[in-house]
């Protein structure tokens, strides 16, 4: 009987463990993830707005502010991979569907990139 009382105990501290762990794991990863999807979309927003300022007098201000959104979310994506191979996240970001993304561009395309 003292046995099967230390293995539930001992149970349940695992449990309590393991929840704790993916659960701490879980915020962590998807603060950094929903900043990166904040910063892409600003960088689209960006990238329409150079798109119709184009042939204006403020094309080079544009330019500007989408090369600064570009360099945002490759330090952004730098940041949310380096989170995500910790070894302390590796498992929960694997099991809760969490991947790692292109620094460069999320979607690989360059439409509209200024030159």
């Amino acid at each position: 009987m003292p046995t099967f009382i230390a293995c539930f105990v001992a149970g349940i501290c695992v449990a309590g463990f393991v929840t704790i762990w993916f659960t701490t794991a879980y915020k962590e990863l998807l603060k950094k993830r929903n900043s990166l999807t904040d910063l892409y979309e600003q960088l689209r927003l960006h990238e329409g707005l150079y798109a119709k300022a184009r042939d204006g007098p403020d094309v080079r201000s544009a330019n500007g502010m989408v090369e600064t959104s570009r360099m945002l979310c490759r330090e952004a994506a730098k940041s949310y991979n380096r989170i995500l191979h910790k070894p302390i996240n590796r498992v929960p970001a694997l099991l809760m569907g969490f991947r790692a993304v292109n620094e460069e561009n999320e979607q690989g395309k360059k439409r509209g990139e200024p030159t």
